[in-house]
Formats: C-alpha cells, sequence, structure tokens
C-alpha cells in the first residue's frame, strides 16, 4: 500500500495538469485523415460549444479558395465543390469529406483551413497537408486524437483495480 500511494499522487497530478493544458482550444481543432476504402481526404473540425444564433456554420478552404460550406449563401470555387462534401456531424463537429482524382494522389501540399461561424463571431484554423503523409482514418486513431483523458483513463486503470482490491 506504501508504494501505491506516491504512484497514485503522482497519476493524479499528471492528470490535472494534462485537464489544465488541454481544457480550453482558442479555435477549431482539426483531425485530418484517409477514408479507408476510397482513400478521400476527410477532416473533422471540432469546435467550443457556443450558443449564439445564428449558426453554427462551417467553412472549409484549400488554400484560401472556399471548398465547401454549410452556409446557405456561400459560393465555393465550382472546381472544389464538385469533389469536397461538408456536414455538421454533432452540434459541434463539421466533416469535410474531398474525394482524390481516380487513381491518383496530389503530388503537392495544401492549407486548409476550417472557419466557424457563430452569431458575430467567427474562428478559424489551418494546417497544412500533403496527402500521402496522412494516416488512415481507424477507430483507434480517432478514439485517441484529442482524447489524452480517456487515454489517462486506460493507463491508470490497473492502478486504481489494485487500489481497490487491497
Amino acid at each position: 500500500m506504501e508504494l501505491r500511494l506516491p504512484a497514485t499522487v503522482a497519476l493524479l497530478q499528471v492528470a490535472v495538469t494534462m485537464a489544465l493544458t488541454y481544457r480550453k482550444p482558442r479555435g477549431p481543432q482539426m483531425y485530418p485523415c484517409l477514408t479507408l476504402i476510397e482513400r478521400n481526404l476527410r477532416v473533422d473540425c471540432e469546435f467550443p460549444k457556443t450558443y449564439v444564433p445564428p449558426g453554427p456554420y462551417c467553412e472549409f478552404k484549400q488554400d484560401s479558395r472556399l471548398m465547401a460550406s454549410t452556409r446557405p449563401n456561400a459560393q465555393p470555387i465550382p472546381e472544389l465543390k464538385r469533389r469536397s462534401n461538408v456536414t455538421l456531424v454533432n452540434p459541434y463537429k463539421c466533416r469535410l469529406t474531398y474525394a482524390r482524382l481516380q487513381g491518383s494522389f496530389d503530388d503537392k501540399a495544401y492549407t486548409y483551413t476550417c472557419r466557424i461561424i457563430q452569431g458575430p463571431q467567427a474562428l478559424e484554423n489551418s494546417m497544412a497537408l500533403h496527402q500521402r503523409n496522412v494516416p488512415i482514418c481507424a477507430a483507434l486513431s480517432v478514439l485517441f486524437q484529442g482524447a489524452p483523458s480517456l487515454l489517462l483513463t486506460v493507463m491508470s486503470l490497473p492502478v486504481i483495480l489494485g487500489l481497490l482490491s487491497a
């Protein structure tokens, strides 16, 4: 029991530090991956909760060119609009699916920007991506992206169960 108490205290200190560090992102958080079968680019954009109408609306840009939007009056670039789809997956997450050209990957990196509009406020975040370096969408990678508290819980289960059995 004496050895478990310092380990538990250290683990709780790590948990508090991680919770304070990862609690409030400044803008939308972007999580890119390639779909398993088609190898299309998928970018999930999570944003903080607010209750300011109208919105939320989502926009995605590729190198400052509007690809797709959930705003009713938005006018994306036609060549990008045909290959892009943006949806509001849940109240605080937008998803871009960008179909690649058949049989090829783009040979250069692009800067993708997620812009969230809620009432008079707009938040955005950008990320440079080269499709050759983007991971495949998988259940475990999606689960642990942006979920350090879940990872910490899984890692601390042996310690917690050890304390309960003592």
